[in-house]
């Protein structure tokens, strides 16, 4: 098969399966078992959100190249010398000398060979330098990047540079961060390794070369401010906020609340599609300990991360949670497209603006052109009907229409209610 008449690969969504993957891209579901041998998928029931699936060789990410699992907002590449950008989009493959840049509230998470994903949040700039599968090379121009590293084989080289050090990983989860001036790094998992570029000491051959500084060795919970010499000391970061008990945003109120951490200057929220964080939608820094979702910001559950910044200014501890974001009051959707509440035993609570006593026809659907109903109830006498719980996470969409008196057909949709949910990935 040549390189032009190959499929293009498919990145995973939160709620898609095996099985309908195949049936799409495949026309035949029951050859699942075909496409998660040659993607090396483990538990089908387990398939994340941002995994790349190729169906010609059966490569995780192609030879000498990251894929693009997840855009979110204005991201655009630019490759070396070309001088001409182009807007990002899933699948598409980054090769090395790529600089890779996000505008505000924008987010660009890459897969790599191994399976690692790095996430580069808004106002960021990447240039990748080597990709395959021995090493992986990258440098952060400006803003941050968000790692997981998986285990590295000892001849395996993870490193991302900043100005001009270089932070060496193996099986590791930590930051990379270039913002007002500060160069830092953080340790969530793992360790990493901080020390002069080599590639730096051969940028000036006629400078000096001065006595090369011990390589600093950053272990999980801690961080440190870097310096251009390779000094730096290791803190303790600051612990993961939580939200405070029993509260959350509901009745179109979208002010989040965490219990202050002792000594912080500073918080970050961050949401995302799913529970590691590698499909983030919207982020926001701030004093807290309260935070406020903007209206654009769709409703439906999302994952969300909260950190602590000390003095130092390093970035804590994550402390996530699922969140559910009711529609905004702001943003009228509340009394027109119905509510989608959910319950602690993982059913969701769906109401409607209609008329008690009524009949309504409700549908359930994964799909927004509903060709695929997950539910079909022709009669119901409420304003309101309880659903799940649900064994598959991601996108669903419901809508309700009056049946018509004296008539079995229900009426357009333009005269019924409907809207969506997010159920969290497991």
């Amino acid at each position: 098969m040549s390189a032009q008449s190959q499929p293009t690969p498919h990145v995973v969504q939160p709620g898609e399966t095996l099985w309908g993957i195949t049936g799409q891209r495949l026309q035949a579901p029951q050859r699942w078992p075909e496409v998660q041998q040659r993607n090396q998928v483990g538990e089908p029931r387990l398939l994340q959100p941002g995994t790349v699936l190729y169906f010609a060789d059966g490569r995780i990410v192609p030879e000498g190249a990251a894929v693009v699992t997840a855009v979110e907002g204005a991201a655009s590449r630019r490759r070396g010398g070309s001088g001409g950008e182009q807007a990002l989009s899933p699948g598409m493959p980054i090769q090395p000398g790529d600089i890779l840049t996000t505008g505000g509230e924008a987010f660009v998470t890459l897969g790599l060979p191994g399976g690692s994903r790095v996430v580069l949040p808004s106002r960021s700039a990447l240039e990748v330098l080597a990709i395959d599968a021995a090493t992986v090379r990258l440098r952060l121009i400006e803003g941050r990047v968000e790692s997981q590293v998986q285990k590295q084989r000892p001849s395996q080289q993870f490193e991302i540079r900043a100005r001009s050090l270089g932070l060496g990983v193996r099986g590791t989860h930590f930051r990379v961060r270039d913002e007002g001036g500060l160069l830092a790094s953080e340790v969530i998992e793992g360790e990493v390794s901080v020390g002069k570029s080599a590639a730096a000491g051969r940028q000036d051959p006629q400078r000096p070369a001065a006595p090369a500084a011990p390589a600093l060795v950053l272990r999980a919970g801690h961080g440190a401010v870097l310096l251009e010499d390779g000094s730096a000391e290791a803190r303790t970061l600051l612990t993961a906020p939580q939200l405070l008990p029993a509260t959350g945003p509901r009745s179109g109120d979208r002010t989040l609340e965490l219990v202050p951490v002792a000594n912080a200057k500073g918080y970050r929220l961050q949401l995302a599609r799913d529970e590691r964080v590698l499909l983030p939608v919207h982020e926001q820094r701030g004093t807290g300990p309260a935070f406020t979702v903007p209206p654009e910001i769709e409703p439906g559950f999302y994952q969300l991360r909260l950190t602590a910044f000390d003095a130092a200014q390093l970035e804590g501890l994550p402390g996530d949670s699922t969140v559910y974001l009711p529609p905004s009051s702001a943003s009228g959707q509340g009394s027109s497209a119905g509510t989608a509440t959910p319950i602690a035993d993982g059913r969701v609570e769906i109401r409607w603006p209609g008329v008690s006593g009524r009949r309504y026809a409700f549908e359930l659907s994964r799909s927004a052109d509903f060709s695929l109903l997950l539910l079909s109830e022709p009669a119901v006498y409420a304003t309101g009907m309880t659903v799940g719980p649900f064994a598959v996470g991601g996108r669903y969409h419901w809508r309700v229409r009056e049946q018509q008196p004296g008539s079995t057909e229900p009426a357009s949709p333009r005269q019924g209610f409907g809207g969506s949910f997010d159920i969290p990935a497991r």
